[in-house]
């Protein structure tokens, strides 16, 4: 008996194990068990998620102080730098066949020409008689609050009736010749008179005379509160990109944020007297009413 004991111990010990290891006890399943340090470094590096996704939320939500949306009008304002990108189309110089032909044979002997060859003119040679090839410009506007009616009559009419005059005083002046001389004057005085060869003095004129006749409420408005905030804001664009590229300029900076608390202080005004322009305003400025109720950190 004691022998078929034995034999059946050893069958069960020679059984072997099972390759799989899986099973659903709860200790194998318990995950480790943390200290006390590193469950407070944990909730400290949670809560420090949580702050920083709220922070990104209210930065996301916060209106800009100094420039807010883009709307018609702002989009409107010239801005100096793309002004200054974008000149006029240059004179074209009249090309050499359509000069007239001269005679190759004759040389001049002046003290002032450059060499003793025919191609060589004399410093004081006489100009071509013919215009120069002016193309027409479009420039976006004009200096010295010149309206497009007032070119259009500088520009448009002065010459013919110039040509008019000529032809009354001589009866030498042919008016198919002489036409196309008085254009070209007329063309090189637009060139002159146009906004992309101004300063950015007279860029910032242009866009306060821009806001002046967009805000306006009467003819010749200049004082009320939405003609005083829109040209705040023309000198705040103005200065907001002067700041951004000249990052010492402290003057300007101090100057951007008076202007910045003045516009507040009108619009605040004008919420007091009138709310319904209040809020139109500040649709038409791109401003937020967070940006004018609340206070302003710079």
């Amino acid at each position: 008996m004691f022998s078929r004991v034995r034999s059946i111990a050893s069958a069960r010990v020679a059984i072997p194990a099972p390759q799989n290891s899986f099973h659903t006890s709860a200790a194998s399943l318990a995950r480790p068990r943390r200290t006390r340090k590193e469950t407070i470094i944990q909730i400290r590096k949670n809560n420090l998620l949580k702050q920083e996704r709220k922070r990104l939320e209210v930065e996301e939500q916060k209106p800009d102080y100094i420039i807010g949306r883009p709307t018609e009008f702002t989009q409107s304002l010239l801005s100096p730098r793309q002004v200054f990108q974008a000149p006029l189309e240059a004179i074209k110089k009249p090309s050499s066949a359509s000069q007239e032909p001269t005679d190759s044979t004759t040389t001049t002997s002046t003290p002032f020409s450059f060499g003793g060859s025919s191609s060589s003119s004399s410093i004081f040679g006489s100009l071509p008689k013919r215009p120069l090839d002016v193309t027409t410009s479009n420039p976006s506007g004009y200096q010295h609050f010149l309206t497009n009616q007032e070119a259009e009559l500088l520009f448009e009419t002065v010459p013919q009736v110039q040509v008019q005059e000529h032809m009354v005083r001589s009866s030498l002046v042919n008016e198919k010749t002489q036409l196309p001389i008085e254009q070209q004057k007329a063309e090189l005085v637009r060139r002159i008179t146009a906004i992309e060869n101004a300063n950015a003095k007279q860029v910032v004129l242009e866009n306060v005379r821009r806001a002046r006749l967009a805000f306006q409420r009467v003819e010749g408005d200049t004082g009320s509160p939405e003609v005083q905030a829109a040209v705040m804001t023309v000198r705040i664009h103005n200065l907001h990109d002067h700041v951004t590229r000249n990052r010492k300029d402290k003057h300007n900076y101090r100057r951007l944020r008076v202007l910045i608390h003045q516009r507040q202080s009108i619009l605040k005004y004008l919420k007091k007297t009138d709310p319904d322009r209040y809020h139109i305003c500040l649709d038409r400025l791109g401003l937020e009413p967070r940006a004018i109720e609340d206070e302003i950190v710079i």
